[in-house]
């Protein structure tokens, strides 16, 4: 990011420029207000895209929209320029691609995701996509706040909302602005942002939406915690530490839940007509022996056993 040190508001559009000379300009754009990135474009002849640029010493706004293109922070990129500042992708329009060493998501309005461009990652979109982007230093976060890999906001509500609607009229005012007006916003916003982005603040939530998905999915083979975290766009690893925040692990939770679901349907008398086999793998399970030995340890009977004493007078 720019070490301008007075608030200042720039415009820019590829459409002035010779089709031929788009794709440079952009990638030098990019690179003047956001460091060090590699871009993919997806048609790069004519490329068209704009922005429009809201900086002071320690907060960047930046709205803009483009042609389909590729964004990629690369480790040999991390190595060369040390950035240590966030990012904050907050979709107006269109959907987003984030992907982080195996785990990606896709966001559109209503989400947003911080970056640390201290870690790799990938961000792509299509050609009706529209954005903010906050930058700041990676100083003016809470270490706990800091998002090592990408990390999911909910700008749908609450404080989400109200930061958002900050965003807008922060945009919508950009000429109104002193730079010590622009800085006291912008140090809000920051605020509001790295709150959602606390991992403890949003615990809760993400493993309520993590329950909520395995009792509605369990029956489905192929749920495990790789899908599970990608469904819920969060990494695995990030699952993971929520739920043992709740005495729980991804793969324990899956399970728990399909045990319940095959006992609940062993013992309905409109169901003794089907074989315990059947039950099993309607259940989400892909082998009767682990079935059977899941079943055992966790409820102290076989799944024959558990059938038979629910049918006796």
């Amino acid at each position: 990011m720019s070490a301008a040190t007075e608030y200042v508001v720039s415009t820019t559009d590829t459409s002035v420029l010779a089709a031929v000379d788009r794709p440079d300009f952009w990638r030098d754009h990019v690179r003047v207000n956001h460091g060090g990135l590699d871009l993919r474009f997806d048609r790069a002849s004519g490329f068209r895209g704009s922005t429009v640029v809201q900086r002071s010493a320690n907060f960047q706004l930046i709205e803009f929209c483009s042609d389909a293109i590729e964004y990629q922070r690369l480790p040999r990129t991390l190595r060369a320029d040390e950035d240590r500042s966030v990012r904050v992708l907050v979709p107006r329009a269109g959907s987003f691609r984030i992907r982080h060493d195996d785990d990606s998501a896709i966001i559109g309005p209503g989400c947003a995701v911080a970056l640390s461009m201290a870690s790799p990652f990938s961000l792509g979109h299509d050609g009706d996509a529209r954005a903010w982007v906050v930058s700041v230093p990676e100083r003016w976060w809470p270490q706990s706040a800091v998002p090592r890999s990408p990390r999911m906001l909910d700008v749908s509500s609450g404080v989400g909302a109200v930061t958002r609607s900050m965003l807008h009229q922060l945009s919508l005012q950009r000429d109104s602005f002193s730079d010590e007006n622009f800085s006291t916003v912008g140090t809000a916003i920051t605020t509001m942002l790295a709150a959602l982005g606390s991992e403890e603040s949003r615990w809760p939530d993400v493993a309520q939406a993590a329950l909520e998905f395995v009792r509605v999915h369990s029956d489905d083979q192929g749920l495990t915690p790789a899908v599970l975290a990608q469904r819920l766009g969060w990494s695995v690893r990030h699952v993971q530490v929520v739920l043992a925040s709740v005495g729980t692990t991804p793969s324990d939770l899956i399970r728990t839940s399909r045990l319940a679901k095959a006992r609940e349907r062993l013992t309905d008398p409109a169901l003794r007509h089907r074989a315990v086999a059947d039950i099993a793998h309607a259940s989400g399970f892909g082998s009767i022996s682990a079935f059977n030995a899941a079943f055992r340890e966790e409820f102290g009977s076989s799944p024959r056993e558990a059938r038979a004493t629910s049918v006796r007078p």
